[in-house]
């Protein structure tokens, strides 16, 4: 997604009403577009899987996942820097509470809330306030299995 697209899909995504019910297919976590209740995502970019290639095979799956990850931060940069220029400079949040809550195992963690905290950790994304949603550029991965994906989220967020 170039920016000028990151930015049309960011303004439509803010005013698009959520989804009222439904579960989610966690297509979003794969690199695809979802719009679930609390959440829209569009891909940026991702990467493929590496799992059960001759790199996770050989030992070199970690270095092609440093590789890869350095590269989407600097696509993740671009993209708070576009972003940036039409809502001013952003917030630093994360899913850190989430992901505590769910290493204590509680249980008031929903199904969306367990997503968003194992995909995007307690690492710092950058994100913007707009009424009453997050505008948040997550980089994460869900589990070895998964791509490793940028994405764009609009999240309920009173």
């Amino acid at each position: 997604m170039d920016d000028d697209s990151l930015v049309a899909a960011a303004r439509d995504l803010v005013t698009r009403p959520f989804p009222a019910d439904g579960p989610s297919s966690g297509s979003w976590l794969v690199g695809e577009t979802e719009s679930v209740p609390g959440g829209h995502f569009a891909p940026i970019a991702s990467s493929p899987s590496l799992y059960e290639t001759p790199a996770d095979d050989d030992g070199t799956i970690g270095d092609i996942y440093e590789r890869v990850y350095t590269d989407l931060k600097s696509r993740r940069q671009r993209a708070a820097d576009a972003l940036a220029a039409i809502w001013g400079p952003p917030q630093s949040d994360s899913f850190a509470a989430e992901l505590e809550r769910f290493w204590a195992d509680h249980e008031s963690l929903s199904p969306f809330e367990y997503d968003l905290a194992l995909f995007a950790g307690e690492e710092p994304f950058p994100s913007w306030r707009r009424h009453d949603r997050l505008v948040a550029l997550l980089l994460g991965q869900m589990d070895k299995e998964f791509p490793i994906v940028l994405t764009l989220a609009v999240l309920a967020r009173p």
